[in-house]
């Protein structure tokens, strides 16, 4: 099972409708809101890591509201 953690900054005016769009894609196990540094955690899982991948590529890192995005893929 592949899993990766995005630390996300989120323009809080924006930050319901990302939480929202975020939660709508298959790979995204939770999605939490945070204080801190980051505003929100987002966990993906899925069997295929390109699947993962994809998702963050295409469906998040250009979505509008998100500030920042780290990306920590997890390797055990």
């Amino acid at each position: 099972m592949s899993e990766a953690y995005l630390l996300l900054n989120v323009n809080y005016k924006k930050q319901p409708d990302v939480i929202e769009k975020v939660n709508q894609l298959s790979t995204v196990k939770s999605v939490k809101t945070v204080y801190g540094i980051y505003d929100v955690l987002v966990v993906l899982e899925s069997e295929n890591l390109q699947e993962v991948k994809n998702d963050i590529d295409s469906n998040i890192y250009n979505m509008e509201g998100i500030e920042n995005l780290t990306t920590l893929i997890s390797v055990s």
